[in-house]
């Protein structure tokens, strides 16, 4: 998702359709694709998909945008797929201090595991918070704020942990190696001994010591 630059109203530009798939009526699509913390609870269920899965990353997205935090991410894959199964998430308060009810219950509605509960894409342009209704729903609207400053530090936060776990996976595999190393070295130290062995007993096999024939 970028941005236009440089002027007044900058226009949102949708990019990195790289895993999309378009939907035809009757005919059912099953996946399992995507970058783990956005997916619905479907694609991790390997279940039907529809335009429902798209409203459940919206209301992902919007609850990055709104706290800069994710819902449903985890420490680990596993855990991250767990917790969007189970639909465990919190509108923590260091987060959603300054986030409106209005746009909370937007993304409830949306983060809905029974797709035909979920909200549908002409509801969700239908939303008092997307499309206000009475002057205070409008004020309600213009104060909400793209946390963009905790989204950063979260996002920084992210990519420490992943290279942690990168540069804790090289240290392992390097000393994995140098043992094998070293076993191999000890190895071809003691076939070295073995074969200079078994070539002073052919040598001694060959030519026998003379017995001293004195008397």
């Amino acid at each position: 998702m970028l941005l236009d630059k440089n002027i007044p109203i900058p226009h949102i530009k949708l990019i990195d359709f790289g895993l999309a798939h378009e939907i035809e009526d009757g005919v059912e699509f099953k996946n399992i694709f995507g970058t783990p913390e956005f997916v619905a609870p479907e694609i991790v269920n390997y279940e039907p998909l529809g335009l429902e899965t798209d409203m459940w990353s919206i209301g992902v997205i919007t609850y990055i945008l709104l706290s800069g935090a994710s819902p449903f991410l985890g420490d680990t894959k596993q855990e991250t797929l767990a917790n969007i199964t189970a639909v465990s998430y919190n509108f923590d308060e260091e987060f959603f201090s300054q986030t409106s009810e209005l746009a909370k219950d937007f993304i409830r509605k949306l983060l809905v595991k029974e797709t035909r509960k979920r909200l549908t894409i002409q509801e969700a342009l239908r939303h008092p918070w997307i499309m206000p209704v009475d002057n205070q729903q409008a004020m309600v609207r213009r104060e909400s704020v793209v946390n963009l400053e905790n989204f950063k530090k979260q996002y920084v936060r992210r990519r420490w942990k992943l290279s942690f776990s990168i540069v804790s996976f090289c240290n392992h595999l390097t000393r994995s190696l140098m043992k094998k190393v070293q076993l191999g070295t000890s190895e071809d130290l003691r076939n070295c001994e073995s074969d200079a062995e078994e070539d002073i007993a052919r040598r001694k096999a060959l030519h026998p010591r003379r017995r001293s024939s004195t008397s």
